[in-house]
């Protein structure tokens, strides 16, 4: 048996270990951190670069045994319908293929990294993309039913982005708005969701840098009609839409101006997928008032209402049968994660949004079941702390997903299950201004 000896402890000591001990009782989370003060170094070196992505990826489909199929879809600033942003193409846009689009398969698409300064998606990514290469009896049991298709990172532009000779990944792509190159004044607005400075949240949100690459934010540059074009619009009438900040807003859907926006589209349509899964991160949340358990995840299977094309009046509306698929998939997602009174099983739902410029909002109104996952902390808020476990928010749910498709249990899960998620509160502001963190 182990023994333990009696501690005697100086009065005046005694009464300050009282003090600091009563002034710790009430942490604002649990964990209570990690928090990245203003002047403390971040480290992003266990994350991968664009380069280290492409010898990962090559690796893994040279081990695969033709089990991955490992294609480059497009190029961060050249589309596959030719369309060109930038004088350089960019870097490599690459889709891992586990399985063919065959219509009798179960189909999930996910993609990872649609901002640059949300990595742990690709890194999670990636142990995926490597379990399913495996000859493992569970893997083939999955593939045999379901295809898998994964974009590992979907930004690489904001995510190699460098500052002050340091690596600073960004929330927004690198592309200029030159509108007379698609036919319109050169004076013609920028849609809403373009960074002409080229700017990011400093370290832990606090002021901003400017790193001086404009760029776009890519996930409000999509849209429901995903045969939208910018140069097949007549140009008076596109440009007073942009003209105009009652239409050229968040209500409306992008307009495809960047060639990622683009490129992923070019996938989902080849692929027609049951399921579309895309990873962000996020802020700080607590469960409630009384559940101080630190939030590791938000999720969310509904992000865009009805929908009415405002230069084509097509409607869009999200099916009531993909609707529920898309909550058994984020209601088995959250199942997986509850283990007893553990931070994993922290949940909420991600808040309330019409956002039908995102990619989970166009291509739920395109008939596909959606789950939003949202881990919490950026690049500059989080570094790579905690990445293990929040990585294991990824995998540990889309294996359950996988399994739940391939046998149809899926079809079992009480939709109830995600109704009753909590809804998204508490958020964590102090030390931080973290209120102001734009998310998904």
């Amino acid at each position: 048996m182990r023994k333990f000896t009696k501690l005697v402890v100086p009065t005046a000591m005694a009464l300050t270990m009282a003090v600091s001990s009563t002034a710790l009782a009430e942490p604002q989370s649990n964990p209570n951190g990690p928090y990245v003060e203003n002047e403390q170094n971040i480290s992003l070196s266990s994350y991968m670069s664009n380069e280290e992505l492409a010898k990962t990826l090559q690796k893994l489909e040279a081990s695969s045994k033709g089990k991955m199929k490992l294609e480059i879809a497009g190029y961060s600033n050249l589309a596959p319908d030719g369309y060109q942003t930038e004088t350089e193409k960019g870097y490599p846009l690459y889709v891992v293929k586990f399985g063919d689009s065959d219509p009798s398969k179960k189909r999930i698409l996910i993609t990872t990294q649609i901002h640059g300064n949300e990595q742990i998606g690709t890194e999670a990514a990636i142990d995926i993309i490597q379990r399913l290469s495996s000859n493992a009896k569970e893997v083939n049991e999955i593939l045999d039913k379901v295809s898998i298709w994964i974009m590992p990172r979907i930004n690489p532009e904001g995510a190699d982005n460098q500052f002050e000779g340091k690596w600073y990944p960004t929330r927004y792509t690198h592309q200029t708005w030159l509108p007379e190159k698609i036919g319109l004044p050169s004076d013609t607005k920028a849609p809403w969701y373009y960074n002409a400075l080229g700017s990011e949240r400093a370290q832990n949100n606090n002021g901003t840098v400017v790193y001086g690459i404009p760029g776009y934010d890519q996930n409000r540059d999509y849209n429901p009609n995903l045969d939208f074009r910018v140069e097949n619009q007549d140009p008076a009438e596109f440009t007073k839409f942009l003209n105009s900040k009652a239409t050229n807003n968040s209500n409306n859907g992008g307009f495809f101006v960047t060639a990622e926006a683009r490129t992923v589209s070019s996938v989902f349509k080849e692929f027609k997928p049951d399921v579309y899964v895309d990873v962000h991160h996020r802020g700080f949340n607590t469960v409630s008032d009384e559940d101080k358990r630190s939030v590791p995840v938000q999720i969310a299977a509904v992000v865009a209402d009805p929908y009415t094309d405002p230069f084509s009046g097509k409607h869009y509306e999200v099916d009531e049968d993909v609707l529920k698929l898309g909550k058994q998939v984020n209601a088995l997602s959250y199942l997986a994660l509850q283990r007893g009174f553990s931070h994993f099983g922290a949940i909420q739902k991600y808040p309330d949004v019409n956002l039908p410029g995102t990619a989970l909002g166009a291509f739920a109104l395109n008939d596909t079941a959606i789950m939003l996952i949202e881990l919490k902390g950026q690049s500059q808020t989080l570094g790579q702390k905690q990445s293990g476990m929040l990585k294991e928010t990824v995998k540990a749910p889309l294996y359950e997903v996988f399994k739940g498709l391939a046998d149809g249990s899926i079809n079992n899960v009480d939709t109830k299950i995600y109704d009753d998620v909590p809804e998204s509160s508490n958020r964590i502001s102090d030390p931080t201004t973290r209120d102001n963190d734009m998310a998904f």
